[in-house]
């Protein structure tokens, strides 16, 4: 019953070893059987089988037969059919022979697995003939004198980076007198352009100006409106009067401008209905009338003009 069983056991191990071999193809195929000699011809190696095998890629030395030599090896491509169930492996080598004859290349194993089955099996391609031919010589024929070498004429993208080092050798050439003469005249290599301050009345005046085109009142915002008025006002009493006004309260600010020889007792007042006027808008949502709006901004231009610092006769 035992010797039944075990031989059962292995004409089942043999079914399933045929099994895989019958769905595993390899081959190993020329793109040529005949070449001159010196000259290169392709090999493709190719491994088909289930989509699970596993595959121990042959080791293909770098000389085969003493005379054959391997020169060029591809990276091995991987690629499955449209319902994943068979998968294809290809390799592409060139190879080369200088000794003319005719060489059998003989079959290369390939060693693979098709999981879950553990077991190592095996595949073998075909030999493959390979007839190496050398160019034939008349030997009738004189020998001729080997040819020199032939003159090509020069053409401009050779002549381009010369052209271009030329043109970088005079460049310097000239930077280098035109610094000389600076200096033989004691004047300076380069001119700073001199950088204009503006008084603290003029920027105001430039701000101001902005404000007026805008047109904000007349778009509905008048609270950007006043906002951005009493904000050059505070910029310039800031310039002006060295007070810190865009950190100050309305009061804060005419409180610091008392007893200010350069501020008026009118002009005070003038500020501070400019700015009382800013914070009922700002604050109480206040909506003045179009020619409050027109008279604050011509107050603020006032109060600019007979605050400015003048020059002394």
């Amino acid at each position: 019953m035992r010797t039944v069983r075990s031989i059962g056991l292995f004409l089942f191990m043999l079914t399933v070893i045929c099994g895989h071999a019958q769905e595993v193809s390899v081959s190993a195929k020329l793109d040529t059987n005949a070449m001159l000699i010196g000259d290169h011809v392709g090999l493709t190696l190719k491994f088909t089988g289930p989509a699970k095998s596993q595959v121990l890629w042959p080791f293909i030395p770098d000389t085969i037969l003493g005379s054959i030599t391997v020169i060029g090896r591809g990276k091995i491509d991987t690629s499955f059919t449209a319902d994943k169930q068979t998968v294809s492996y290809t390799q592409q080598l060139n190879i080369t022979s200088y000794d003319s004859g005719f060489y059998t290349i003989p079959g290369i194993p390939f060693k693979y697995r098709v999981l879950p089955d553990t077991t190592r099996l095996f595949a073998s391609t075909n030999m493959t003939l390979l007839a190496v031919h050398t160019v034939k010589v008349d030997t009738t024929q004189a020998i001729k004198p080997i040819i020199g070498p032939l003159k090509v004429p020069i053409s401009f993208r050779e002549m381009l980076p010369w052209i271009l080092g030329g043109l970088v050798v005079v460049l310097i050439i000239l930077a280098v007198l035109w610094y000389l003469n600076k200096r033989r005249k004691q004047q300076p290599v380069f001119r700073l352009k001199p950088v204009v301050v503006q008084l603290p009345h003029e920027l105001a005046m430039q701000e101001i100006e902005k404000l007026r085109q805008k047109k904000l009142w007349q778009a509905g915002r008048v609270k950007e409106y006043h906002s951005e008025l009493t904000e050059i006002l505070r910029r310039y009493i800031e310039g002006r009067f060295s007070v810190p006004a865009l950190e100050q309260t309305s009061a804060e600010i005419t409180y610091s401008l008392v007893n200010n020889p350069s501020c008026p007792q009118h002009e005070l007042d003038r500020l501070s209905n400019l700015l009382i006027m800013a914070d009922m808008v700002k604050f109480a949502k206040s909506q003045p009338l179009a020619a409050e709006n027109e008279k604050c901004l011509s107050e603020g231009i006032e109060f600019v003009n007979q605050t400015m610092e003048r020059k002394n006769a």
